[in-house]
């Protein structure tokens, strides 16, 4: 079930990326106005007209994301099926939810906690 909402989003909109942490089974992007997503499932990353695939999951993934610290989010919407898509001007985030029934990320703004779960 899908919780975000355009007033969440709009929390993202032009939100510098100021941060990656690592923790055990997950990690966490931050920005300067205290959005943060934790994601457990696979992401995508386009930059430089390549596309990389990583997993919320795997800490060596972090290094993917590392391209977009500090820049801003130009762009950002949710599809239907809870997959969120930030562009930034040097690319794009994608973070695919997986279809478990499971959290498959946490998106969390001055509005609220909104865990991503797709059966």
């Amino acid at each position: 079930m899908v919780v975000i909402d355009n007033a969440d989003l709009a929390e993202l909109q032009s939100s510098l990326f100021t941060g990656v942490t690592v923790g055990l089974g997950s990690q966490v992007l931050n920005f300067e106005n205290s959005v943060s997503i934790l994601i457990q499932c696979p992401f995508k990353c386009e930059i430089e007209g390549g596309v990389k695939w990583g997993h919320g999951e795997e800490a060596i993934d972090s290094a993917l994301l590392f391209s977009f610290l500090n820049h801003r989010v130009e762009q950002v919407s949710i599809e239907s099926d809870g997959t969120l898509i930030m562009r930034f001007d040097v690319g794009g985030v994608t973070i695919l939810p997986e279809r478990n029934g499971l959290e498959s990320y946490v998106f969390t703004s001055r509005l609220g906690i909104c865990p991503v779960a797709i059966i």
